[in-house]
Order: structure tokens, then C-alpha cells, then sequence
């Protein structure tokens, strides 16, 4: 497809005003998924645009394992308010309807992250963590264990239990030991 340099840029801007509609980093396939239903543009141009915007320091790319997730900068987010003229008023309906019909999937989706990682020592670091629907992290915890199925075993039971951890663990912090086993007095 080739587009002139206006349409370059609009196409630009559809990227940031969604990562900020959105309120949260999105997905390479998420990005791409909307932006190709809507026939706004190719996935090749896609791609090279999500790299020029990385590029500029509108975008912060991240990964955790085989996902790649994009942020909105504060300069990105600079960008897009001032040039948010330049979208048209029917990409941003499309834009806010996707988010309303899409936000709270999104957003339970990336509320529990699970990753592990290889230590010097042979052992590996799992991270988890479980997030509230603004973002706010609830519970976070960090554990080395010694082999990778170990830890991928970790990352599995986390996602898939995670709300029966949380609620047991916090029970067992606000609960009040009884007597017997309450700390000694030092």
C-alpha cells in the first residue's frame, strides 16, 4: 500500500490515541488486531510504524516471554494531544467503541503476570503478580526456585489459581494468631 505523508502520519496518531484511550500497554496482536479489522492500514505498515514511534520515544516496547506490549510516553502522550485535531471524528467513535467493548477483557487479561527468569547461580527468579482494574498492583511476589519446569510450573499455577492464593494469603496476614502461636516478646 502506499500512502501519502499525511496519511502516514494519521496513521500514526490511530496508534497513540488507541494505546491512550486504552489507559494500559497493548499488545502487538492486540494493536494489530483492531487496526486490521478496521482496514486502517497493513500489517507491514503496522509494524514499521509501531518501530518509528518506539524509535521517536513515543512508544516504550516491552517483553515478557513471547509478547511484545506497547506503551504510551509521556512525550507520546504530548503528541497525540496536540495533534488529536488530525483524526477524524469517525476513527476516534471506532476508537472508543473498541475500547468500551474490549477494556475490561484487556485489562483482566494483563491483571495477572507470571514470568520467570535464568540467575547466574543456575537457579531462576519467578515474578508474580496480581493486578487490580486501574493497574494498582494487589500482591507481589518474587521466589527463586532451582530448575525452568519448576518455574514454569510456578507461572502455570499462579494463572490459574491466583485468586484463591491472594485471598489465602491476605486472610492469613489480617487474621490474629492465637496465643500459643503468637510471636514471643523479645
Amino acid at each position: 500500500m502506499q500512502y501519502s505523508t499525511k496519511k502516514l502520519a494519521e496513521h500514526k496518531l490511530i496508534i497513540l490515541h488507541l494505546l491512550q484511550k486504552m489507559g494500559i500497554s497493548l499488545s502487538n496482536s492486540e494493536i494489530c488486531q483492531f487496526l486490521l479489522e478496521k482496514n486502517y492500514m497493513d500489517y507491514f505498515s503496522v509494524q514499521q510504524y509501531l518501530a518509528e514511534l518506539e524509535s521517536a520515544g513515543w512508544l516504550e516496547k516491552t517483553r515478557e516471554q513471547n509478547n511484545t506490549r506497547y506503551t504510551l510516553t509521556d512525550d507520546g502522550e504530548e503528541v497525540i494531544n496536540y495533534f488529536i485535531n488530525r483524526i477524524s471524528d469517525e476513527v476516534k467513535n471506532e476508537i472508543n467503541v473498541y475500547v468500551h467493548e474490549n477494556s475490561r477483557r484487556i485489562r483482566a487479561e494483563y491483571a495477572v503476570t507470571a514470568n520467570y527468569f535464568p540467575e547466574l547461580n543456575g537457579d531462576y527468579l519467578v515474578k508474580c503478580s496480581l493486578c487490580d482494574d486501574n493497574g494498582a498492583t494487589l500482591m507481589e511476589i518474587s521466589v527463586s526456585v532451582v530448575s525452568k519446569a519448576q518455574a514454569q510450573q510456578v507461572c502455570r499455577n499462579w494463572r490459574k489459581h491466583v485468586n484463591q492464593y491472594y485471598r489465602d494469603f491476605l486472610t492469613s496476614l489480617a487474621t490474629e494468631a492465637p496465643e500459643d502461636e503468637a510471636e514471643p516478646n523479645t
